[in-house]
């Protein structure tokens, strides 16, 4: 009897529920026509022809004079459809990050970043002195937690946990961002973002200033 009374009620829910999930579908539809739209993804259209990850060559052909960048969104187009070269991610992720300012040559470039590896070792000192014992700790075991866990299948991060460079790399790193943006502190997944930064950089202070 309880089953046979149950069965109207289940009805009269879905029933209830109904213009619900029509709504629902229809905004999802009228979401998706308007992305379709926007990317010329209509059925029927010729795919884009595909385009290869940019080489050195196509770097080159975005730089001028003293290896000035004077093509940004070129670089920018091309990667997008094409992606990087792997060889070439630890140069031109550096562009994509915004970590160099508008018209340096290669030789400021380089003189930029160590100007600002020196003031991050700087900074990762100050903000470890300045916090609170309670609260560098707290951030700090919350770093741990997702660090210790990141990537460790990738060769860059694999090998025992304790003394491995890779890891105190990626835990200092996440720790003074935590710790110099105190409203935003460290959130789970951070360190999926930093990891391949890291990778990919092999250096502490560049792949902090790309994860900024």
């Amino acid at each position: 009897a309880a089953a046979a009374e149950s069965l109207p009620e289940r009805r009269s829910l879905l029933a209830a529920a109904l213009p619900f999930t029509q709504a629902l579908l229809a905004q999802v539809g009228r979401t998706l026509a308007r992305a379709q739209a926007a990317l010329a993804w209509t059925e029927g259209s010729p795919s884009p022809p595909p385009v290869a990850p940019l080489s050195d060559a196509a770097l080159r052909a975005c730089l001028g004079p003293g290896g000035r960048l004077l093509r940004p969104h070129d670089l920018r187009l091309h990667v997008f459809h094409g992606g990087v070269e792997p060889g070439l991610r630890k140069v031109v992720w550096r562009y994509l990050l915004n970590v160099f300012p508008a018209g340096l040559s290669g030789q400021e470039r380089l003189q930029h970043l160590r100007s600002k590896a020196q003031e991050y070792a700087a900074l990762k000192v100050l903000l470890a002195a300045r916090a609170a014992p309670a609260e560098l700790a707290l951030v700090a075991a919350a770093v741990r937690k997702d660090v210790v866990r990141t990537d460790r299948g990738h060769p860059y991060f694999g090998g025992p946990e304790e003394g491995h460079p890779h890891l105190a790399a990626l835990q200092a790193l996440l720790t003074t961002f935590a710790l110099g943006h105190p409203r935003l502190s460290y959130c789970q997944g951070m360190s999926d973002v930093a990891a391949p930064l890291l990778a990919v950089l092999d250096d502490e202070a560049q792949a902090f200033l790309c994860f900024c």
